[in-house]
């Protein structure tokens, strides 16, 4: 490691440290509702939660959140901005536990390649991370992976269900068909090269637009383009009437969220596994994606939208 990247990284962890003194003096809006201002039981420890900032991060923060405050733990929140912060935050120690991406994992911080079987993956990364106390506990059904977009109308006209359908009309319709999708999964590994591989297809260059992430859907809304390779967890699916289409050959990895816990946090607080487990075993991308639907489009607020989740589902009792 160079000084300058040994340099940065010391700096980095010393901003988190001071992030989370902060925090813990004075939350952010995002965490602000429903905190009780009873005294904390003192036999427990004092639990940080962390999140990248992404709203399916912040649901997955608050349902975590409340459910450890119900068993009487104190805690804190803290919202990191991307996947590389809060990952050092977990690793210096500063955040005792949040919820991370089987395939993020994989690829980004344990440098290993891309795994497509989703039970695969998770017990590599599960392994790996034992070497440094970081343990992952049960994934969910939540795969917040890379999806085919289409307008639900368009693809039920033309009998598109899954990426082989869309294939076959592609082939028919070469000339007219545009997809877009953004830089980043032009360049991927697991990007557009292996799509046109394992569909045995090719798109050519001029009918590919990159564009935005956020313009994406908006685009196959207004038929700029036909298809749009984004997210399958866009709450703009919903509200802008845009089907997922099936991948049927598996081509995009998964990205299971599963929460992952400091061993040193775990050991004291075994109960802390059974207490969460409940959020990985009723989250998924139906009811994920209608959760970030009531908070980004229509702005309600995410720790009241997590509770009436978790109320609902019976896991949380006040």
């Amino acid at each position: 490691m160079t000084k300058y990247k040994l340099l940065r990284s010391s700096l980095l962890v010393l901003l988190l440290m001071l992030m989370a003194f902060l925090s813990s003096c004075n939350r952010t809006a995002v965490d602000a509702p429903n905190v009780s201002t009873k005294p904390l039981p003192l036999n427990k420890t004092k639990i940080t939660v962390g999140s990248k900032s992404i709203t399916e991060q912040y649901l997955l923060m608050k349902m975590t959140s409340l459910l450890l405050r119900e068993h009487g733990y104190p805690v804190n929140e803290m919202v990191t901005l991307d996947s590389d912060a809060v990952r050092s935050a977990m690793e210096a120690g500063v955040i005792d536990i949040y919820w991370e991406y089987t395939t993020t994992a994989r690829q980004y911080y344990q440098k290993q390649p891309v795994l497509f079987d989703p039970d695969e993956v998770f017990r590599a990364v599960l392994a790996s991370d034992a070497d440094k106390g970081i343990v992952w506990l049960p994934r969910s059904e939540f795969n917040s992976s890379w999806a085919l977009l289409m307008r639900h109308d368009i693809a039920r006209q033309l009998g598109i269900r899954t990426i082989s359908d869309l294939i076959r009309v592609f082939e028919g319709n070469r000339a007219s068909m545009k997809f877009a999708t953004n830089d980043e999964y032009l360049q991927r590994e697991d990007g557009v090269k292996r799509l046109q591989e394992i569909y045995d297809f090719t798109i050519p260059r001029n009918q590919i637009v990159a564009m935005d992430t956020s313009l994406l859907p908006q685009a196959v809304k207004e038929s700029r383009v036909e298809v749009a390779i984004g997210l399958s967890t866009d709450p703009r699916i919903k509200e802008l009437h845009l089907v997922v289409i099936e991948d049927d050959r598996h081509s995009f990895p998964p990205y299971h969220a599963a929460p992952v816990i400091l061993k040193k946090t775990l050991d004291p607080n075994k109960e802390i596994s059974d207490i969460i487990r409940p959020i990985s075993e009723i989250v998924n991308n139906s009811n994920m994606m209608e959760l970030m639907y009531q908070v980004d489009i229509l702005h309600k607020d995410v720790t009241q939208i997590a509770r009436e989740f978790l109320l609902q589902k019976h896991i949380l009792n006040r």
